[in-house]
This record gives structure tokens, C-alpha cells and sequence, in this order.
């Protein structure tokens, strides 16, 4: 792929999206690895999963694989492509417990692994699998203490740690990770906390938003950055929309039609959707693109609408990218 001053990532298809239903179990994980494969084959530079365990927008008994364990996988797979989670929910799991499959996947990967971290909200998963969906302040506070813990646990030989919700006694983490260390991306948007943790932790931001609720952010992380006595610039923001490519707008009107295209997993208005998302002909969407690296965009994260098709993978690296620049 070219535009190497820009990075460009895909999510795997893992079943959160109904993107699996009527197959089974077996043949939806060999196309998974197949479509793994061919990401890192186009140059795709990083490949994603999601933190989840049941499906969007309908709760239903289809295949839902499990990011880390999806990734330990793909990463005995796939060569030279990083592997993340868009995002990690800090409260679905133990930050020690974290910290440890983490740095084991950087292990096991040969250094490839990116840490994604976010505060959790998909409160009907939390209710079905007894984890506990605490108040947003809370959950934003164990966002906050799980970076300090992980980031200790990969450098520290013992970490002793007395915060408010997270508390260890010595705890080992061994192995360390091999990168020295690996990047931690904060997922979402909240412009009072998400955004403030932001500024002092993450080393990558991903808000999934349009291109002016792009650029207001960016106004945002920046004040806090100022707040937090960091250089803006140290934080490389990022974008994950959804991507699927047609050979014509009529092709797209009829798509938008269609029970798939049309629900839009019930996000609302065809027309925001499309306006806020990389869909429609190769010209639209490098178009699209462009506007989002020339308001400062660095990296993309795309769920290509056309799954388990690989169409859209192939021909965003091969039509897409070359038509865009810094």
C-alpha cells in the first residue's frame, strides 16, 4: 500500500456484526483466517477485533469470537501485521490479568501487539454475562487506573497498587512485552473525562465521529493536552469508520435499499450515515479520507460493510489509498 506516512488498519470479522449468521462455527473461522491473511498480503498495516461477546444491533445466538483469543490465534497466522482491539473494555477483565495476555501476545506475535482501552457501554453484555455496569463516572475511573496499572506491570518487576477501584500486592508480570512499549490507543469521544485520561495517557485516540465532529474533538484533546502540560502532536489521533465500496451511486442508492444496507444495524439517517462513513464509489470515499488526513487523521481502522466479502479489503488498499497524501 502507499501513503506510508499514513497507517491503515482493518477489523477482522469475528460474528459481532451478524456478519456470520447461517454459517458455522468452523467455516466463519476459516474465512476469518483467510481474510486475516489477505490484510497483511495488501500491506495493511495493522489488523483489529472487537472487545465483545455478544452481537449488535440484535442480541442473538450466532458466532461472536473472543477478541484475545481471536488475536493470540491470528498472530501464529499472519507475519508482520500489528494486532489490536478496538477497543479493550477495562472493566470485562482484571487489569493484572490484562497487562499479563497482553504482553504474553506481544510475545507470541514477535512484538506486534496494540493495546486498545475504553471504559465499556454495551450494558445489555454486561447484564447477560454478570459483569457489574457501574455508574460512567466509575467505569471512566478504572479506564484511568488500568492504563497506570498495565503500563507498570510491562515495566515494573512487581507492582503494589492501592487505587480506588484496582488493587494489587506484588503482582509479577513476566514475560514483559518485547516492544518497549507497546502503544496504547483510548477509544472514545467524552469530551469532559475520555478526553482529559486521553491527554495524560494515550499514545493514539480513536473517535468514531463524522469529519466535523473530527475536528471539534481535535479542538478538545488539544485544550486538555494544554491542561495536562503534554505536546499535543505526542498524540496521534485516528479513525475507525465503516467502509464498503460501489462502482456507482445508483449502485449504492440500491444497496441503501436492501434490509442490510438499508438498517444500517439501526443507526439512523441513510444520508448521515453515508456522509459520515467511507461508502460510496472509489472517488467518494478517497475523497472522504483526504478530508479527514488534511484535519489531521494519521491512522484508519476500517469495517468493511461487505463482510465476509473480501471486495471492499482489496479494493480500498489497491484503488483507495493511492489517491491519498499528506
Amino acid at each position: 500500500m502507499s501513503g506510508r506516512s499514513l497507517r491503515w488498519g482493518a477489523f477482522a470479522p469475528q460474528g459481532w456484526k451478524l456478519e456470520y449468521t447461517g454459517w458455522s462455527g468452523p467455516d466463519a473461522w476459516a474465512r476469518t483466517v483467510e481474510l486475516a491473511e489477505l490484510a497483511e498480503q495488501l500491506g495493511y498495516d495493522h489488523l483489529w477485533v472487537y472487545d465483545h461477546v455478544e452481537t449488535v444491533p440484535r442480541r442473538e445466538p450466532t458466532h461472536m469470537f473472543e477478541a484475545f483469543t481471536m488475536l493470540a490465534a491470528l498472530s501464529q497466522r499472519t507475519k508482520t501485521i500489528r494486532l489490536g482491539q478496538m477497543v479493550t473494555c477495562s472493566s470485562y477483565r482484571n487489569a493484572g490479568l490484562l497487562a499479563k495476555e497482553a504482553a504474553t501476545l506481544d510475545v507470541m506475535s514477535g512484538g506486534r501487539l496494540i493495546l486498545g482501552l475504553g471504559a465499556g457501554w454495551y450494558e445489555r453484555e454486561y447484564q447477560a454475562y454478570g459483569f457489574e455496569f457501574l455508574p460512567s463516572g466509575d467505569r471512566l475511573r478504572i479506564l484511568d487506573e488500568t492504563v497506570d496499572v498495565v503500563r507498570r506491570m510491562w515495566t515494573e518487576e512487581t507492582v503494589t497498587f492501592d487505587g480506588r477501584y484496582l488493587h494489587f500486592d506484588g503482582a509479577y508480570c513476566d514475560p514483559k512485552p518485547i516492544q518497549q512499549l507497546p502503544e496504547i490507543w483510548i477509544g472514545g469521544g467524552g469530551e469532559q473525562v475520555t478526553l482529559a485520561i486521553a491527554a495524560r495517557r494515550a499514545d493514539k485516540t480513536n473517535w468514531q465521529v463524522g469529519l466535523d465532529g473530527f475536528v471539534h474533538k481535535f479542538d478538545v484533546l488539544r485544550a486538555h493536552c494544554d491542561r495536562a502540560g503534554r505536546a499535543f502532536y505526542d498524540i496521534v489521533r485516528t479513525h475507525a469508520p465503516d467502509c464498503r465500496l460501489f462502482d456507482s451511486e445508483a449502485d449504492l442508492s440500491a444497496w441503501l435499499d436492501t434490509p442490510e444496507g438499508g438498517s444500517l444495524w439501526g443507526r439512523g439517517d441513510p444520508e448521515e450515515y453515508v456522509r459520515d462513513n467511507f461508502v460510496g464509489t472509489v472517488e467518494q470515499v478517497a475523497a472522504k479520507v483526504q478530508g479527514f488526513v488534511d484535519a489531521g487523521c494519521r491512522e484508519f481502522v476500517l469495517w468493511f460493510r461487505d463482510y465476509p466479502s473480501s471486495e471492499s479489503l482489496d479494493r480500498f488498499a489497491r484503488e483507495v489509498v493511492p489517491r491519498v497524501h499528506t
